[in-house]
């Protein structure tokens, strides 16, 4: 029997607002707390391991302080062949990944976790998306509007971001945006839990 998940404390383990809007659209009354985890760059081995540890060491190190709520946290990372991209942090660097990016087709992997006390759950869901041939001008424009340095591959998909691509494959359009709300939902009924309540 499902219950209502408005009777938990829930916390965001980020202050990225784009994962907060698709818990809000979800209907998932949270407050968000930034991680405490200092991520580790990629250095080999599968990636999607990789991604997987980090949604969930982020969740971790913030499960002390909130021991009575269910936490929630995920990791995002892109690769085009075997480089992969992280937060650009500048704006010399995002048109930099875009360039490579452009007209190209490359592989985006989202993976969420949720703890509870002493149970945890981490799931993941891949994307694959071809960007467009964009010119120079049009990546810098873009890159200028939408400001996609704190971003995984430099572009915000919720945003200016989505027009850049001229083939997405995925299930669930929230992976791309940085939190598969469709296997998060899938954790919280496993467990019992309904957003629906």
């Amino acid at each position: 029997m499902l219950v209502s998940l408005k009777q938990e404390e829930l916390v965001l383990a980020s202050e990225a607002s784009w994962r907060s809007d698709i818990l809000n659209q979800l209907g998932i009354v949270h407050r968000c707390l930034a991680h405490k985890y200092n991520e580790p760059r990629y250095s080999g081995g599968s990636l999607i391991d990789f991604v997987k540890q980090t949604a969930l060491e982020k969740a971790r190190s913030i499960q002390s302080e909130n021991q009575s709520a269910i936490i929630i946290s995920a990791d995002q990372l892109i690769c085009l062949d075997s480089e992969v991209f992280y937060k650009s942090g500048t704006r010399e660097k995002a048109i930099e990944q875009l360039q490579k990016l452009n007209g190209q087709t490359h592989q985006l992997i989202c993976a969420v976790a949720v703890l509870f006390k002493q149970k945890n759950s981490v799931q993941y869901e891949s994307a694959s998306l071809k960007m467009r041939q964009l010119t120079e001008t049009e990546i810098q424009n873009y890159v200028d509007q939408d400001q996609p340095w704190d971003c995984a591959g430099s572009y915000k998909n919720e945003s200016l971001g989505s027009s850049l691509f001229e083939e997405v494959s995925v299930k669930d359009p929230t992976t791309i945006v940085g939190l598969p709300g469709n296997l998060l939902l899938n954790i919280l009924r496993e467990w019992g839990y309904s957003n629906l309540l």
